[in-house]
């Protein structure tokens, strides 16, 4: 028996057990002993590490982990007992009567802290990894890569579908937030490929036609309404849908999808592909309805009279930001957002070959990328800060380049040239890095004097986007907003009106498609232990998060692989396709818009996958390690381990 079984057992059974009135009939009293300068009383045999638990002080000791043999070899538990030189295990020393017992000092303290570095120098894995944590959807990332390993890539999705019902989605247009903290960067300065990975499984999943998804439970009777079907919705609807629950999802749109659909080009997600995990979250019951507009079609009111009991909103942020410079209603200046959902659902652009994009982020990024392949030979990218400091995620910049996009960096537009009704131009104003704002980065300074003439045909706007609060008026019965978007209780997702939640970009504003995917998982776990009767303070339980904490344990590896590069068409070969076939006005089967990466082989993703750490830990929940190397210091990676002497 473990030790600190012995512990338990005495504070279960102390002053009830009737085999402490034998033991005092045998002549075996308590004892008191002093610990940290309080008085306590031990039970008869019962170590100093059960007698201070029963009195509330607390010894490190991992001997509850049911990896430690039952021998004491923990040593965390040592104190330092009045009289005595050497310091004792406390979960192996009885107590007596009459000791002075320390439990905390700076001898003690350091000794704690060796060994727990003795511990962590074989030591691989957090209690959840840095790339859970960092992932607005939680996927367990280290599990699906060892499914991947294992070559059970419908698993591995199942696995990814836990947390996230659009793994394929992602696969492509992920900003990879879970890349960032990588520990395999300590290695080789590259993080693990994770976002290609999850494509790479989603993929072969698909290919296999296994199933990847859970059956729903029971039916429970009750049913919600999904406002906006695009990635927030869709997953909130997959949630609510394996809950027991009916779903209907209502669009605006002719189809699903929101910014997934008419947002995000072709060449980086194929329409196939979104059609196909949209189809999976449908065949879970949910029943999706087009052409449904809030305040036209239906209202709020008119859900909740029509039987809905409870309604989502995540209407998303679609309405583009305005440049608010003179000109800039001109014949010619459009949004991106237009622009990108025009030729998306095919419909007639003409733009001219000179085009200037003004913004630094991912919609700029997709609109100076679509516009070289619609026919324009002449295209920059305007940012007011440095390349640095761009939203957009580095590779996405880094195929602009391939592409042939000028990068027109510290500059701003000033006035838009017109002639005839019609834009010829943009006057612009070269600027300086300043002070950081409120987003951390450097603010843009003008530089008195710098003005400059760029010659364009068309210029788009792609400097932000917001909730369309004009339209959300007419449908939504007097719901608080707060700086255009709309104000819920941050702990409960709840709206100021009774059974109506909300979550995404109109919350929050216009945020990555990832964290709107969380926003529709957490959305769904409130609604549901909403219908199930739950307070504030149950739902609020039901979608709380817990932050972990991170203490360098080191990085070890099994393999030495580099990083494995995601194959991409040729980039001449991407805009020859243009040249040769032209905007056939489908852009699902022009070749102009084939997806620009092409997926890793078999061998690439094994590869890949090899590398990674595999930081999970199998016995998270039931071990101290990582709450103790925190508070002692441990984790600095003073031993190297065994590793160390091959």
């Amino acid at each position: 028996m473990h030790d600190d079984q012995v512990g338990a057992k005495s504070t279960r059974n102390a002053g009830t057990d009737p085999s402490h009135a034998g033991l005092a009939e045998a002549g075996l009293e308590p004892c008191r002993l002093k610990i940290d300068g309080k008085t306590v009383v031990a039970m008869p045999g019962e170590t100093i590490l059960s007698a201070a638990k029963r009195a509330g002080i607390d010894i490190p000791d991992m001997c509850a982990d049911p990896r430690m043999k039952p021998t004491g070899e923990c040593e965390l538990c040592n104190v330092a007992v009045a009289g005595q030189t050497d310091h004792v295990k406390a979960c192996m020393t009885r107590a007596e009567e009459g000791m002075s017992i320390e439990t905390e000092n700076s001898k003690l303290k350091s000794m704690r802290k060796d060994r727990l570095n003795t511990y962590l120098s074989d030591h691989n894995a957090y209690c959840q990894p840095p790339c859970t944590a960092a992932c607005p959807a939680g996927i367990d990332i280290a599990g699906y890569i060892d499914l991947i390993l294992q070559k059970d890539y419908a698993g591995s999705t199942a696995l990814i579908k836990e947390m996230l019902p659009l793994p394929g989605v992602l696969g492509r247009v992920c900003p990879r937030p879970c890349e960032d903290p990588c520990r395999r960067i300590q290695i080789d300065e590259k993080p693990v490929a994770i976002c290609a990975l999850k494509r790479f499984a989603a993929d072969k999943a698909a290919e296999s036609g296994k199933p990847t998804q859970p059956e729903p439970k029971p039916d429970t009777g009750k049913r919600v309404a999904v406002v906006g079907a695009g990635p927030t919705g869709l997953s909130a609807a997959y949630y609510l849908a394996l809950q027991g629950h009916k779903v209907t999802l209502l669009e605006s749109e002719k189809k699903a999808g929101g910014m997934l659909r008419f947002g995000i080009p072709p060449y980086r997600l194929p329409n196939s592909v979104l059609d196909q995990e949209i189809n999976d979250i449908l065949s879970l019951g949910v029943e999706l309805k087009t052409d449904q507009k809030m305040g036209r079609d239906y209202q709020i009111e008119t859900l909740k009279a029509d039987g809905f009991d409870a309604v989502y909103l995540s209407i998303g942020a679609m309405a583009a930001k305005p440049a608010r410079i003179p000109g800039d209603d001109a014949d010619g200046v459009m949004s991106a957002i237009k622009f990108l959902a025009d030729v998306n659902w095919d419909e007639t652009v003409e733009i001219g070959d000179r085009v200037i994009v003004i913004g630094g982020g991912f919609t700029a990024a997709d609109a100076v990328r679509t516009a070289r392949r619609v026919g324009a030979s002449d295209v920059t990218m305007m940012y007011r800060r440095t390349r640095k400091e761009m939203s957009a995620a580095a590779h996405e910049i880094h195929e602009c380049d391939v592409e042939g996009i000028t990068l027109d960096l510290l500059t701003a537009p000033v006035s838009v040239k017109v002639e005839n009704g019609r834009v010829v131009g943009l006057t612009s104003q070269r600027m300086e890095l300043g002070e950081p704002d409120d987003s951390g980065r450097r603010r843009p300074v003008p530089i008195e004097g710098s003005e400059y003439f760029t010659a364009a045909d068309t210029i788009l706007l792609a400097i932000g986007q917001d909730v369309d609060v004009a339209a959300l008026k007419e449908g939504d019965l007097g719901l608080d907003k707060r700086w255009g978007t709309i104000e819920v209780d941050e702990a409960t997702m709840m709206t100021n009106l009774s059974g109506v939640f909300s979550g995404g970009d109109c919350v929050t504003g216009a945020a990555t498609v990832v964290e709107g995917v969380g926003a529709g998982r957490l959305g769904a776990f409130a609604i549901n232990a909403y219908l199930n009767g739950a307070d504030e303070a149950g739902i609020a339980a039901a979608i709380v998060q817990h932050k972990p904490k991170f203490f360098d344990i080191g990085a070890k590896a099994k393999s030495n692989a580099p990083l494995t590069e995601m194959p991409v068409l040729d980039g001449d070969g991407r805009l020859t396709a243009f040249d040769n076939a032209g905007h056939g006005g489908d852009v699902d089967n022009d070749p102009a818009f084939a997806e620009v990466e092409t997926g890793f082989s078999e061998e690439e993703a094994q590869r890949e996958a090899g590398r990674c750490l595999m930081c999970r830990c199998q016995a998270a929940g039931v071990c101290d390690l990582q709450r103790l190397s925190i508070e002692y210091g441990a984790g600095t990676k003073e031993y190297l381990g065994k590793e160390a002497w091959k």
